[in-house]
């Protein structure tokens, strides 16, 4: 019962811990990346997370009619894009 509790605790201890999940984007954050895609031909998206290395956008809408998801480094310069199959 012991391990099972402390298990539990972990779990939520990790749930809660942000370096193990993307965090929501600030709005400043948000028009940079948002420019950014402009620039790289990209228009709506559907997420935009903040990582350790930078950002992260899911279902970016481009101009080949495709969806992407997009790495953004912390400049805001793109630095992989890859199909987005959801």
């Amino acid at each position: 019962m012991t391990s099972m509790r402390i298990s539990l605790l972990v779990l939520l201890l990790l749930a809660g811990c942000s370096k193990f999940r993307g965090e929501p984007a600030s709005l400043d954050d948000i028009t940079k990346v948002v420019e950014a895609l402009r620039a790289a031909g990209c228009t709506a998206v559907r997420e935009i997370d903040v990582d350790r290395d930078g950002y992260e956008v899911e279902g970016a809408a481009c101009e080949d009619g495709k969806s992407y998801d997009i790495k953004l480094d912390k400049k805001f310069a793109v630095v992989s894009k890859r199909k987005d199959y959801l």
